[in-house]
């Protein structure tokens, strides 16, 4: 990716349209930016690096156009991955009724998926010095559904705040995935999912007692 990738028109008008575009729920803005991601899933099929070049000329939306729906490949990246969390966070509420470990790993099965599918598109946003920020990004989005994941299931052991649980889980979790998106390391996307799964604190999966509900709780840790 050339530094060219990442360069945004620097008008503030551009980033406040933008920031309209991002929720608005206009049919046409809807349409162009699934072309967009409808895009980069095809592009990511195919060997080669996933580019703003690439995905507007795949799209057959302007280059003028990209830019006004995100201020770079590292939006875009970000947008992805934020619907992705939604999609899965909505599949494991939805499945494995009572078994909260089997619809957990089903989760980390999709999680590791999304970023299988799109290895490409993340490799080439992660693998430069500004990738690192992307990542605390993404961390941060990750962090937003791991919150909701909690509150909605009343886990939290207590004397936990669920904040800081929340950032400590989703940093972890991201900084595994983007070590192995860029080759660092090593695994099977099946024993990535089960590492995902097994290094998360149990209480996030096991049905934990809401903190207050039973008075002092300590938290359960996985055994070796």
């Amino acid at each position: 990716m050339t530094p060219s990738e990442r360069t945004t028109p620097s008008e503030p008008a551009l980033a406040a349209v933008r920031g309209g575009l991002r929720d608005s729920a206009d049919p046409r803005v809807q349409r162009t930016r699934q072309k967009l991601f409808d895009a980069v899933e095809r592009l990511s099929a195919r060997p080669g690096e996933v580019t703003v070049s690439a995905i507007v000329a795949e799209s057959g939306v302007s280059r003028a156009t990209f830019y006004t729906h995100f201020a770079d490949i590292d939006e875009l990246a970000l947008r992805m991955q934020e619907s992705a969390f939604a999609a899965i966070a909505a599949s494991e509420r939805d499945g494995h009724a009572g078994d909260h470990t089997a619809a957990m790993l089903d989760s980390q099965r999709l999680l590791v998926e999304h970023y299988a599918d799109h290895r490409s598109l993340y490799a080439a946003v992660y693998r430069l010095p500004a990738g690192r920020g992307v990542q605390a990004r993404v961390a941060w989005v990750m962090a937003g559904s791991i919150r909701s994941h909690i509150q909605d299931t009343g886990a939290l052991p207590a004397g936990l705040d669920v904040d800081l649980a929340a950032t400590y889980i989703a940093n972890a979790a991201t900084g595994l995935l983007v070590s192995w998106v860029l080759g660092e390391v090593e695994a099977e996307p099946e024993q990535l999912a089960e590492h995902l799964l097994e290094l998360m604190p149990a209480w996030m999966h096991a049905g934990h007692p809401a903190a207050g509900d039973t008075g002092d709780i300590t938290p359960e840790r996985n055994t070796p």
